[in-house]
């Protein structure tokens, strides 16, 4: 009866570590899902503050051609402030350089209601008047609590 005692106390000691350790590890765990799911709220709530249209005549687009300057005008429609110096454009499926942006206004910042005038020149392609092209604009917002957000939209435009 003494020994029955002694391994009944062993096996229940050992069974409370066991659990303890178990418990350790899934508060652990539950620690680092809390954290990925926080993460991804901050960068959802970071993307959907993010917006950006096109402010231009999309019928009107000034395009020249021996200069390779493409002329878009971009209004910050979102609530974050946007940066200019991180924008993409990709034209009719191929990326093309932004060589210049330009808030109007002579502001400073690019917020909600600004303009951007942005100067892109699509490489390798040859454009004409009265041609239709789809352009997709990529851009990012500052901060928000430590996400920057991302926005793209895309339009068909006509070159004049």
């Amino acid at each position: 009866m003494a020994d029955g005692g002694a391994s009944e106390l062993i096996m229940l000691i050992t069974g409370l570590l066991t659990a303890g350790i178990v418990t350790s590890l899934l508060i652990a765990s539950w620690g680092g899902l809390a954290t990925s799911v926080d993460t991804a709220k901050t960068e959802a709530e970071a993307n959907s503050k993010t917006q950006a249209a096109l402010a231009s005549d999309s019928m009107q687009i000034s395009w020249n051609q021996t200069a390779c300057n493409l002329t878009l005008h971009v209004q910050n429609t979102g609530s974050l402030e946007l940066k200019t110096d991180n924008i993409g454009l990709v034209i009719n499926g191929s990326a093309a350089t932004v060589t210049q942006v330009q808030l109007l206004d002579n502001s400073t910042v690019w917020v909600k209601g600004e303009v951007a005038e942005l100067n892109a020149c699509p490489t390798g392609m040859t454009l004409t008047s009265g041609q239709e092209i789809t352009i997709t604009v990529i851009v990012q917002s500052e901060e928000y609590k430590g996400i920057s957000g991302q926005y793209s939209f895309y339009e068909v435009i006509r070159i004049v």
